[in-house]
């Protein structure tokens, strides 16, 4: 069995519909334990229909936020939400089952069928990989730790290489995916005991319309230039899937 992680606050709960709704509907929820819903600005109203879900435990953050902006901006207001994903997945794994993994599934995310045939167990950490980009390899949209030792690990050595990265860079906007890049890379020239694999994004976090196909179980309604157009990012994949259905229920 595995426990899902995800972010949400009121300006994303268009997307939390349809994340919540769709892994509902779509993937077999006998293989799922709990669900952990990250609460970074949800009104009273909202935490009731997630808390209707029977597997949902909401997990306060220190975070009250219900707005959401661009990355680019001054003082993000999407980056404080972004921040809080790595510190409390962590604190999460830390209070889990060791013997359940953790999946972080990005809350703008829609599920289409079962995606843990997709899942090495074998390995430490599972990351998303999106080798077709020029910049980075991989993105942190997706992220799975099996072993919560080294998963907590893994975790530090993110948190720590993103807090480098915000000093280093402040004018990036975009830390999370990049400072996993990073922490990935030094890992594997250091020969680290983390043992860290691959899944991929056109299965389990596709984001392009042209990667689409049979076997993809997650899509990802990502931002682009303009994270605050919700309406262009929920129909983005309307040629292949009815996302507003979940927006529905």
């Amino acid at each position: 069995m595995y426990n899902l992680f995800t972010v949400l606050n009121s300006a994303y709960m268009p997307f939390g519909k349809i994340w919540i709704n769709s892994l509902y509907k779509n993937v077999n929820l006998e293989q799922i334990n709990k669900i952990f819903i990250l609460d970074t600005g949800l009104k009273q109203d909202e935490l009731g229909f997630l808390k209707t879900f029977d597997k949902v435990e909401i997990v306060v953050s220190d975070l009250a936020e219900e707005r959401t902006s661009n990355a680019s901006t001054r003082e993000s207001i999407w980056l404080q939400h972004v921040l809080r994903k790595t510190k409390y997945f962590r604190k999460v794994l830390k209070n889990s089952s060791e013997d359940t993994p953790l999946i972080m599934v990005d809350s703008d995310c829609c599920f289409l069928g079962d995606f843990f045939h997709l899942l090495d167990k074998e390995t430490d950490v599972l990351v998303c990989n999106r080798s077709y980009k020029e910049e980075d390899n991989w993105i942190a949209s997706f992220f799975v730790a099996n072993n919560s030792n080294n998963g907590k690990l893994f975790m530090d050595a993110w948190i720590r290489r993103m807090r480098q990265l915000m000093k280093e860079k402040p004018e990036r906007g975009w830390f999370e995916s990049h400072s996993l890049n990073l922490i990935i890379n030094e890992l594997k020239h250091q020969n680290s005991d983390i043992k860290i694999s691959d899944v991929y994004t056109k299965n389990i976090a596709c984001e392009e319309l042209t990667m689409f196909d049979k076997n993809t179980k997650i899509i990802h309604l990502k931002g682009t230039s303009n994270k605050t157009n919700f309406q262009e990012r929920i129909n983005r994949f309307k040629q292949f899937v009815d996302t507003n259905e979940y927006l529905k229920e």
